[in-house]
């Protein structure tokens, strides 16, 4: 037997299973919302922004400045949440070891 071979099998079973979780990724939705908690976002796991809720009365207030900080709080809340499940999930792969450049895959 070639010396070496079991180490391509272990790179190509990685490689599968990060192929796996980009697609498991790309459909998990994340919910994150605003510190007021009045508007809502969610982004997958690629941090694409699927949809936003906006509550009736807070945007009937018309405090355009406020809402669009709100926003951005709620984007932000669901990217971070984003951010944490996607390394949860790297780290099931890679059983917390840190494989430099392997972050990038996940882009």
């Amino acid at each position: 037997m070639l010396k070496g071979l079991g180490d391509v099998g272990q790179m190509m079973k990685l490689q599968k299973e990060l192929k796996s979780t980009q697609k498991k990724l790309k459909k998990k939705e994340i919910e994150g919302e605003s510190k007021n908690g009045l508007i809502t976002a969610v982004v997958n796991g690629e941090f694409k922004i699927l949809n936003i809720n906006i509550d009736k009365d807070f945007l009937n207030s018309g405090d355009k400045d406020k809402i669009e900080k709100m926003i951005l709080s709620a984007i932000n809340s669901a990217i971070d949440k984003s951010k944490d499940y996607a390394a949860q999930e790297m780290k099931k792969i890679t059983g917390g070891m840190n494989i430099p450049g392997l972050d990038n895959l996940m882009k």
